[in-house]
């Protein structure tokens, strides 16, 4: 067999990386001279396609690419080598590793280009598998140092020694002063329970998670009942180590002891508790109130008893109150939330409502423990700090904050039409520097009264700071009306003042813009209405100015 018979039989089957020579013609095109077997199997061309412009065969976003690497070799006379990705004729994408060497003439002009195009699918996809997988490796790390830092209980590993290596905030919280770390774990525990505390520690040696209420010495003088679950730990089937996990259930053993111990102990406290002290059965019946209820309710003990539990509160708080008391039977778990409700002579009160749970020796429920309180006065002491936190101190007025949010409200309407008014007291930094602070203060009180009375009560007169203010007109767009409310303004103010026992005269000057369309910001309208607060100052005062919207 003749040695070039040889080579292109070689080229045509020996070659499992696909074989293309591109003829690079003088118009500037490429066709394609040779193509080997495994190149035509996965390409779908054949010889047909021998000497056809390039760009006519494939698609021209994968055309365009090849343009582009190709004439970089023609440009440099260097190899290129790429990544690229295709489809074959079965429509199955494949990636490929494209090596492209020029073949030069005598002339040292590049006449034709090899392509060698490697499959590396395989591989590719094992990289993106293995990027996948430690992607999905590090989200579960982190899930778990999430799981482990932030829990509420305390959570402690321990080595095969019982030594503790590392704790989470809440068990540094529990042992606030002292530094536990590479102590035993046995050493936290008090002495009436290390026996039990022993035994659980060998039976999860074995391979066995172990649950025990267990006293701890969480300081030299002070002990909490906690519940503790031993739960080995497993690294590629070797036990190498234990999770120590403790729930401070400290008041609940105290609660529950104390209730089992003594009932008259129990009426003593909830004869004597300014609280409202409930018992409620299974059926959700109240069973005993406190004396108490007469005092904070002005009902005797008995008007509730055989009553439902949620009896007296208002009816928008009884489906949470319903669904709190069946969730913390079912989850064995204390529940608080707020609620109103009526007083004997139909005056409401806020109260703060605490149930937990009590189960009897088999773990059946008993009865809940009500504790109610009376927040009335936080409440109202909240909803007075809610008010300052959006009205102006000195005035009484509403704030900047109330107005960002009204306007945005109003932004938000599918009918968007409103008027803002900027204005402010006309020479006021001389009243302030003549007749002192304190004069300046009354006339900006004064001021924001004649103001309040000038609009309809459902209008909105705000304090900016200083002497500015702001009124927001809701359904106001009519700049007739917005005139003559103007108007209005003007000439209450001009009315004669009175100050410290004189007469006294102020005026203002107003800068207004009316708003219809949903796409101005509220920093553009007041930009507008502050325009033409200004163009009203360049008038002379004491009159007033309107800039509309672009």
């Amino acid at each position: 067999m003749r040695s070039d018979d040889l080579l292109y039989r070689a080229m045509m089957n020996g070659i499992r990386e696909m074989v293309f020579i591109v003829k690079v013609e003088t118009d500037g095109e490429f066709t394609y001279v040779f193509i080997n077997e495994e190149a035509k199997m996965r390409s779908g061309l054949s010889e047909y396609d021998y000497g056809k412009p390039i760009k006519s065969l494939q698609d021209s976003h994968v055309t365009d690419y090849l343009y582009e690497q190709y004439r970089y070799v023609i440009m440099t006379g260097e190899e290129v080598v790429y990544k690229d990705s295709y489809q074959s004729s079965s429509g199955e994408t494949y990636y490929s590793k494209t090596r492209l060497s020029p073949l030069l003439n005598e002339a040292g002009k590049c006449e034709y280009i090899t392509a060698l195009v490697q499959d590396i699918t395989e591989s590719t996809w094992a990289e993106r598998s293995a990027v996948e997988s430690k992607k999905r490796a590090v989200e579960s790390r982190e899930r778990f140092r999430s799981l482990f830092e932030h829990n509420l209980d305390a959570i402690m590993y321990l080595n095969l020694k019982g030594e503790i290596e590392s704790l989470n905030k809440a068990a540094e919280s529990l042992f606030i002063d002292e530094n536990i770390r590479g102590k035993r774990y046995f050493d936290l525990i008090s002495s009436t329970d290390h026996l039990k505390a022993s035994n659980s520690f060998k039976s999860v040696v074995n391979g066995n998670a172990e649950s025990h209420r267990l006293s701890i010495k969480t300081r030299e003088d002070e002990k909490v009942e906690g519940l503790s679950l031993f739960v080995p730990v497993f690294v590629g089937g070797e036990l190498t180590g234990i999770y120590w996990i403790l729930k401070d259930i400290t008041s609940e053993m105290k609660a529950m002891r104390n209730f089992h111990e003594s009932e008259k102990k129990f009426r003593i406290i909830a004869e004597n508790a300014q609280d409202l002290i409930t018992l409620v059965d299974h059926r959700g019946l109240i069973i005993y109130t406190s004396p108490s209820y007469k005092k904070l309710l002005g009902y005797i003990e008995t008007d509730f008893e055989g009553k439902p539990f949620s009896f007296g509160v208002e009816e928008k708080y009884l489906k949470e109150l319903d669904e709190a008391f069946v969730r913390a039977i079912k989850e064995d778990k204390p529940f608080k939330l707020q609620v109103r409700q009526l007083k004997g002579n139909g005056t409401p009160i806020w109260t703060e409502v605490q149930g937990t749970p009590v189960f009897d020796e088999g773990d059946v429920f008993s009865y809940m423990v009500v504790i109610s309180r009376d927040i009335t006065l936080t409440k109202q002491y909240e909803s007075k700090l809610k008010h300052f936190a959006y009205h102006d101190s000195l005035t009484g007025l509403p704030n900047r904050r109330m107005l960002e949010e009204e306007m945005k409200k109003e932004l938000a309407k599918e009918d968007t039409v409103f008027s803002v008014l900027i204005l402010d007291i006309d020479h006021f930094k001389t009243i302030n520097d003549t007749m002192g602070h304190d004069t300046g203060d009354a006339v900006i009180e004064e001021f924001a009264i004649r103001l309040s009375g000038s609009v309809r009560r459902s209008d909105l007169v705000v304090r900016l700071g200083g002497d500015e203010f702001v009124i927001l007109l809701y359904d106001v767009g009519d700049q007739g009306v917005l005139a003559q409310i103007a108007e209005k303004i003007l000439l209450s103010v001009r009315r004669p003042w009175i100050l410290q026992g004189e007469p006294f005269g102020v005026t203002t000057s107003i800068g207004m813009t009316v708003v219809n369309e949903k796409n101005n910001t509220a920093e553009e309208i007041l930009k507008a209405a502050d325009d033409a607060l200004y163009k009203a100052k360049e008038q002379g005062k004491n009159t007033y100015s309107v800039t509309m919207l672009n």
